[in-house]
């Protein structure tokens, strides 16, 4: 199991995530040509979008994906594509590849299927971004979700999910990877703030919480990155 690491404050958090992410993809664009990175949406990564921007890396040779996506286009203001183009996509940054998960004009279910090339062509991913909720869920695989064990499917062949809204997350339709797609990179950053999600994260992890599934994997390194 991954050890916690501490940070003495946000901005350290922020500063330090950014870090260890741009060295990741560029040691990946140096190994292979090029890389993927899946982004995590939420307001917590905004700072680390906004540090990486500014940091030299092969933007050119990077793809950047969602983990996940809420099902509604970028001009909303709780489109996760929307917070990456804002805060990650600019300046020399802005000359990274984009994989969409919502397609304007398709259903629910075609969107997931025709993100499912680009976000292909992203893996093996250099390096990818997680948050976590305090239920426990990563990306948009929630606990009691009716696609729950689909996505949790080590051996799924899906990449992509269309997530069906349920009681009590989600309230609306999101688009998810899955743990199969996570896990194809060398390195899962899980970027928690607050005591009760360190409190969630420390000694033994209930099994039955769907990050867990992430915690005990061996496919990818794992490093569980925290402030108060």
């Amino acid at each position: 199991m991954p050890k916690l690491e501490a940070f003495s404050s946000r901005e350290a958090l922020y500063d330090a995530t950014a870090s260890i992410l741009v060295d990741a993809l560029t040691n990946a664009v140096a190994a292979s040509g090029r890389a993927g990175f899946a982004a995590t949406g939420g307001t917590t990564p905004a700072p680390v979008y906004d540090r990486l921007a500014t940091l030299t890396a092969p933007w050119d040779k990077i793809t950047v994906t969602l983990t996940d996506e809420r099902f509604v286009p970028p001009t909303d203001p709780s489109s996760n594509e929307g917070l990456v183009r804002r805060h990650l996509l600019v300046g020399e940054a802005a000359k990274a590849s984009f994989a969409p998960l919502y397609f304007d004009g398709m259903s629910h279910a075609d969107s997931a299927r025709a993100a499912e090339a680009g976000v292909e062509a992203a893996t093996p991913f250099g390096a990818v971004l997680l948050g976590v909720g305090p239920d426990g869920h990563f990306a948009s695989l929630f606990p009691g979700n009716p696609v729950l064990a689909q996505g949790l499917d080590p051996q799924s062949d899906r990449l992509v999910l269309d997530v069906p809204p349920s009681d009590p997350a989600p309230d609306i339709p999101r688009l998810s990877l899955t743990f199969a797609a996570l896990t194809r990179t060398d390195l899962i950053v899980l970027l928690v703030t607050g005591a009760a999600k360190k409190a969630l994260l420390e000694g033994d992890v209930d099994p039955a919480l769907p990050v867990a599934a992430i915690l005990k994997q061996d496919r990818a390194k794992v490093r569980i990155l925290w402030a108060e």
